[in-house]
């Protein structure tokens, strides 16, 4: 499966970090598998919980969705809280919200306080941008909800957001409690302080399929390779890319492409440190890079199978610089650097499964499909831990299966 094309901005500045292949059978309390940043999260989370843990990787630590990803740290869904109320009910949406600001700070927190590095982390804003004029009443309506709930989002209409902005859009909700990160820096600084608390880590190691022993308390997972890894449990986090391992038609998968400006010249924008989005589904996103390139995204499609036509990317990079700038009222210097594409995958609610499910035993699931990926991988690993440990996570049940 094709995960990325082009050339990911995270591979380049930090060049591929290399991990070993598995070469023989191992023990331990948890098998992880998937090498991305839910994976490293939550080898991190669980071996500083005192739990033995190993993580499998069929292809590069990092080099999948996790390198293509923009790393917007932001607690707004795909799905507005509005909307969602409708699809899952007041209080599991609400909560779904409270978990993603929840998520963004704790990410925060693991980059300032306890990583080595912050691992470009930043704190930033964000503008929900009404992409047309029907839009800005739902948007009040939207703001309105969030505030109700605790979450501060100021509502401007559209003379303040040129004002302030020189953005040209009806109206926007500008909101604190967001930041960004080098998702693929943080992957692996995870890992590296998780190994040095005994994680063992393994990639180009495909794990084909687990079974549970007969008295139930125990799993083999089986690799492409024939060696076997015995655990108590198994923690599949490979999002859509392991199907004999993850339930069924819980996921459609999309194609979003991105466009990088060249060192510096984002700090021109008029917008400051606030990244953008819209409410036109599907939207272009923006944010900064720590040395100042500008990051838009967007453009996203459903596809049947995750492949790319690299003939595209240029296409595609031109319709987003052009749309990125015609969302101001003043030229902006943008000259292209990066182009890049990944695969991710969306829910029909917008949130991600997170726990367990009746079909696999033994096997808890990180799957944090949608646009909020790094705080959902956070969430996981925590609920994951609290719940292997004894103790219940607030959000253990936001995200579960059960009712969906």
């Amino acid at each position: 499966m094709i995960l990325t094309t082009g050339q990911p901005f995270w591979l380049t500045e930090r060049g591929l970090v290399r991990y070993p292949v598995l070469a023989q059978d191992e023990q331990c309390d948890v098998v992880i598998i998937g090498g991305g940043i839910s994976g490293a999260m939550l080898g991190y989370y669980l071996t500083q919980a005192g739990l033995r843990a190993v993580l499998l990787e069929e292809r590069y630590i990092g080099g999948g969705s996790t390198s293509a990803s923009t790393a917007m740290l932001q607690y707004e869904l795909d799905e507005n809280l509005v909307d969602l109320r409708k699809k899952v009910g007041i209080p599991r949406a609400n909560e779904a919200y409270l978990a993603n600001l929840y998520g963004v700070h704790g990410v925060a927190r693991l980059c300032q306080q306890e990583l080595p590095q912050d691992c470009g982390l930043r704190y930033c804003h964000s503008l929900y941008l009404a992409s047309s004029a029907s839009d800005v009443a739902s948007l009040e309506e939207e703001g309105d909800a969030r505030r109700g709930i605790g979450i501060e989002a100021e509502f401007l209409d559209e003379a303040e957001l040129l004002r302030r902005f020189q953005l040209v859009k009806p109206a926007a909700l500008y909101s604190a409690d967001t930041a960004e990160v080098n998702p693929y820096e943080l992957t692996h600084t995870l890992l590296a302080q998780a190994q040095a608390a005994g994680l063992r880590v393994y990639e180009r190691t495909a794990a084909q399929r687990y079974e549970v022993s007969s008295d139930g308390q125990r799993v083999t997972v089986h690799t492409a390779g024939g060696h076997t890894v015995r655990a108590g449990h198994v923690v599949v986090c490979t999002g859509f890319a392991a199907a004999d391992l993850v339930p069924q038609d819980i996921v459609n998968l999309h194609s979003t492409y991105v466009v990088l400006s060249q060192v510096g010249q984002a700090d021109a924008l008029p917008t400051g440190d606030a990244q953008l989005w819209e409410t036109a589904r599907p939207y272009i996103y923006t944010r900064r890079t720590p040395d100042g390139r500008i990051m838009v995204g967007g453009r996203d499609e459903v596809i049947k199978q995750p492949t790319f036509q690299n003939a595209m990317l240029e296409t595609k990079a031109d319709k987003l610089e052009k749309q990125f700038r015609e969302l101001f009222a003043q030229p902006i210097a943008f000259t292209r650097d990066f182009v890049w594409a990944g695969v991710y995958g969306e829910t029909d609610d917008s949130l991600p499964y997170i726990g367990q499910h009746p079909d696999f035993p033994r096997a808890w699931f990180a799957l944090g499909y949608g646009g909020n990926g790094t705080t959902y991988s956070l969430l996981a690993a925590e609920i994951i831990r609290d719940a292997l440990t004894g103790r219940q996570h607030r959000y253990a049940g936001t995200f579960g299966f059960e009712g969906r």
